[in-house]
């Protein structure tokens, strides 16, 4: 299957709720990982703090998935996202949000302090709240609706959270 077959396939609500997992955890690392690299005690700590609300709004959506899957029968089986969509998200998601694992080792390299783990927090951040919008325009699943906007809220918390952090950092180097 070619990368435009992947781009072009559509996705449902359980999919959507399977790549919010992702990005969820994706986040929970970068920010563990991050953590771990820094030795300045609040900024470890702040990065904790994010880790773990990131997983805990990976275990909402692992839940609303379980919900989604048990009424799964009583979805449209033919509903889908507009292609545009579903092109437009599944690229983003694919070359943005948290990096993965894998790209954790090779970001970690060239990464020179909190200045740098902020920008890529505050960049991912915008790329989530980015996402679950679409989701709460595009999902049928009125549970996963709701989640959406509360994760919404949550995520622009977190952008408020290092865009202000980051501020402070450069005034000190300044």
């Amino acid at each position: 299957m070619g990368v435009t077959d992947i781009i072009q396939k559509l996705f449902n609500d359980l999919e959507a709720l399977e790549i919010a997992i992702a990005i969820e955890e994706r986040g929970e690392a970068f920010y563990r990982a991050a953590a771990k690299r820094l030795k300045e005690k609040e900024s470890k700590e702040m990065l904790i703090r994010l880790a773990d609300e990131e997983q805990d709004h990976a275990e909402t959506f692992r839940l609303l998935y379980e919900q989604a899957l048990d009424k799964k029968l009583d979805f449209d089986d033919d509903y889908i996202f507009d292609p545009e969509v579903s092109a437009y998200l599944r690229a983003m998601i694919s070359s943005t949000v948290f990096p993965s694992l894998e790209e954790q080792d090779e970001i970690f390299k060239r990464i020179d302090g909190i200045v740098d783990v902020l920008k890529i927090g505050i960049q991912a951040e915008k790329d989530s709240i980015l996402y679950y919008t679409q989701m709460v325009i595009s999902s049928k699943f009125v549970e996963a609706k709701d989640a959406f906007r509360r994760l919404i809220k949550e995520e622009k918390k977190h952008l408020i959270d290092l865009q202000t952090r980051l501020l402070e950092y450069k005034k000190r180097q300044a």
